[in-house]
């Protein structure tokens, strides 16, 4: 080939690369960058009841949050949202997912719960889907200062085992009656998950340490869903310490009586019932000495 058509061939090459060079650019650019056009909305909003939450430090006792997802397209869909308390608060789920059909409203419940030792002041539940930001106020308070008082009503409370829905905070949820009747019952009561085994056990802690002389304790009001022995034992500065001992009970309340101690802390070990295969206590009550 003369040189002269060579040197032309280069010419056109090197031409060409030029143009295409740009051209490829704009195309990578609008292939990773979708104009703010192209971006649509999400077609599910969010919504929050009550709108603000007073509480005391009772974590047995939580608050719902009732979470609404309201889907205004013409198409299902799968939202998300987060749950975010200010600490030392705790929900009882952190990221919520569900599925809503189109024009459709679907409400998740959310618990609020108030740790035992939580300063008195006023905290957020902070609520994010997608660029919706809602925010609930809770204001947290102080318990009230009663000498009659229930030390323990909805304080922390553990088991050795738990039946089912019947846990440990049914016993501190001040609701005194129960039933084992009916399968929509309310789960205010405990039962282990032990059939025919004992001890089995029930532990609360006290709002905070206090001299106490009485424990009142509801088992089953029928006698062949009761309890007939326990012990009460008392956590004190030197640990766990019987104070009193129940035998040959029937049903219903008994109240234990016994010398005041300074306790943190109130444990009931079941030792019998009176033929029922599970320990079942309705509701137990911490007072002053």
């Amino acid at each position: 080939m003369p040189d002269s058509t060579v040197m032309a061939t280069t010419k056109a090459v090197a031409a060409a690369l030029l143009v295409a060079a740009p051209l490829a650019g704009i195309a990578l650019y609008d292939h990773a960058e979708p104009r703010p056009e192209a971006q649509k909305e999400s077609p599910v909003t969010l919504a929050v009841t009550p709108q603000q939450l007073d509480l005391l430090p009772r974590p047995c006792l939580p608050a719902t949050l009732t979470v609404t997802f309201h889907n205004g397209s013409g198409e299902g869909a799968y939202p998300s949202a987060f749950v975010r308390p200010d600490a030392p608060l705790r929900v009882s789920r952190e990221a919520v997912t569900t599925y809503v059909p189109a024009d459709y409203d679907v409400a998740v419940p959310v618990q609020v719960l108030v740790p035992r030792l939580t300063p008195p002041g006023e905290y957020t539940v902070l609520l994010e889907a997608g660029r919706e930001r809602l925010s609930v106020p809770v204001v947290v308070s102080e318990p009230p200062s009663d000498p009659a008082r229930n030390l323990v009503l909805g304080q922390e409370t553990t088991a050795s085992s738990t039946n089912g829905l019947l846990t440990p905070c049914g016993v501190v949820d001040g609701n005194r009656t129960y039933t084992t009747q009916g399968y929509n019952r309310p789960a205010t009561a405990w039962a282990d998950d032990t059939p025919g085994v004992f001890p089995d056990q029930i532990e609360t802690t006290l709002a905070e340490p206090a001299r106490i002389g009485r424990v009142d304790l509801y088992t089953h009001a029928q006698r062949q869903f009761a309890l007939r022995d326990w012990d009460v034992q008392a956590l004190t500065g030197a640990g766990w310490q019987t104070v009193a001992q129940v035998r040959g009970h029937t049903a219903g309340l008994f109240s234990a009586r016994f010398e005041p101690v300074t306790a943190s802390a109130v444990r009931i070990v079941m030792l019998a019932t009176n033929g029922y295969a599970y320990s079942t206590v309705v509701e137990v009550e911490v007072y002053e000495g």
